[in-house]
């Protein structure tokens, strides 16, 4: 098997005679089944092509697909032992193995031996059900590994909740399906927690020991009342005053859009990211972090003569953060330091730059004369765009060492993609990967440096 990067209906078309798509993941992802020879061999005609592919661990075997069809009557034979007496599938059971349109066959109307086999050997319709799915839903994954949750974050909304039960890598899973079922409960569900233990049986014999005596408190970290103005925070907790008048903040001034200085959203998540290196005991260029469900509720107005004060807070077990200005939540989200980084990136194709281009590219006095009519008076750090293309599908930035303006310019293609000339502010932010180490080297190893002396 193979993961590929097309969507159904071009795996349907490009796949050999002797390859089958066998399970529509997502929109632009898709899992094939076929012959081992010929499935090295498509994934690597796709690579020069681009597109992203990868083989699959399928222990040598194609499911989902007729090359498995002689384990079907085995199964079914098992399968009617265990299921002597189909049941009637719930309203709310989403079939991914039989189409919509055939949910009202006998097939589709039971869990049987038969709605089993078939579910083994038919392709996996895993996006169409994913469409069923209410957007404000909790989605728990329930495997013996949550292989699903990328998927899952990018194919449904923002708002969702997924908890992988689960984790092969964790070295104590017994701790990761407590931690998931303490994310179901904090998502609003009350887990039955006693279930997982044997029934207690009423009244208890007279040497039962007492459990006062097993609760311990944790004095690991030291937890502060917050004093706000004289300097103390509380543990995952940092106040930060911001200042045009100071020097290391003067290039905040440049982001000015309608006539008036606007801290800049990816300022919100770089202070959640510096307070949560403080945190771990490092520095923001040495903590890859990931972003998620990041909400920027409103803008914070910033004066040439004086500053804001925004109160950073951090909920470590969970990962949410809250950013407050002006006694009120500017920014909301969750942020977390990931296993793997790599697992985190989107398995995008290589971005293809044309030699002659439909229209002429813009460069940098062109894209913020444009930025500029629609309301965006960018200045010093933030006129970073080298050059783009007039749809907003490529282009090149300038790295000035600075995130904040480095990831506001990547906001502004945004804008330029927009068709009409309007004013727009980020409101949901789903996800950003950064790795600032990797970042650096690529800059060490790649860095241009034009004339202006900016690389």
């Amino acid at each position: 098997m193979a993961a590929v990067g097309l969507t159904w209906a071009e795996a349907k078309a490009r796949c050999p005679a002797d390859i089958f798509p066998a399970c529509h993941n997502a929109n632009d992802s898709v899992s094939i089944s076929g012959p081992v020879e010929s499935i090295r061999k498509f994934v690597e005609e796709l690579k020069a092509e681009g597109i992203f592919a990868k083989e699959v661990k399928s222990s040598g075997m194609a499911f989902h697909s007729k090359y498995i069809a002689e384990a079907g009557p085995v199964l079914r034979v098992a399968l009617e032992e265990i299921i002597p007496n189909p049941k009637p599938r719930s309203e709310r059971w989403i079939s991914t193995s039989i189409p919509e349109e055939s949910w009202s066959t006998a097939l589709a109307k039971h869990s049987s031996a038969a709605y089993h086999v078939n579910n083994l050997l038919s392709p996996v319709l895993f996006q169409e059900a994913l469409n069923k799915v209410p957007e404000n839903a909790l989605v728990i994954e329930i495997a013996p590994h949550a292989l699903l949750q990328a998927i899952l974050k990018r194919s449904l909304s923002s708002k969702t909740v997924n908890v992988g039960l689960m984790n092969r890598s964790s070295p104590d899973n017994a701790t990761f399906v407590l931690t998931s079922l303490g994310k179901i409960y904090a998502a609003g569900l009350n887990p039955l927690i006693g279930n997982l233990y044997p029934r207690v049986e009423f009244p208890v014999p007279l040497g039962t020991p007492m459990l006062s005596p097993l609760v311990k408190w944790d004095h690991s970290i030291s937890w502060d009342v917050a004093k706000f103005g004289q300097g103390g925070s509380r543990s995952g907790e940092s106040v930060i005053d911001v200042n045009l008048s100071s020097e290391a903040e003067a290039y905040l001034a440049g982001h000015t859009l309608d006539g008036r200085i606007l801290f800049p959203a990816t300022g919100y998540m770089f202070l959640v990211w510096k307070t949560l290196a403080k945190l771990r005991g490092t520095t923001y260029d040495q903590l890859p972090v990931v972003f998620e469900n990041v909400s920027f509720q409103r803008a914070t107005i910033l004066q040439k003569d004086g500053g804001a004060k925004f109160l950073i807070n951090i909920l470590e077990g969970s990962g949410e953060f809250e950013v407050h200005e002006g006694g009120s939540v500017a920014v909301s989200g969750f942020v977390r330091v990931p296993e793997t980084l790599e697992k985190e990136f989107l398995p995008l194709s290589p971005l293809q730059i044309p030699e002659s281009p439909k229209f002429k590219p813009l460069d940098t006095p062109d894209v913020y004369k444009e930025l500029r009519l629609r309301g965006y008076d960018y200045y010093g750090l933030f006129r970073g765009i080298k050059t783009v293309d007039n749809e907003g599908a490529w282009g090149k930035l300038a790295w000035d060492d600075n995130w904040v303006s480095f990831l506001d310019t990547m906001l502004q293609f945004t804008i330029l993609s927009q068709p009409n000339r309007g004013l727009y502010l980020p409101t949901r932010l789903q996800q950003a990967s950064i790795d600032p180490k990797a970042f650096t080297d690529f800059i060490t190893n790649n860095s241009q440096v034009g004339t202006d002396g900016k690389s």
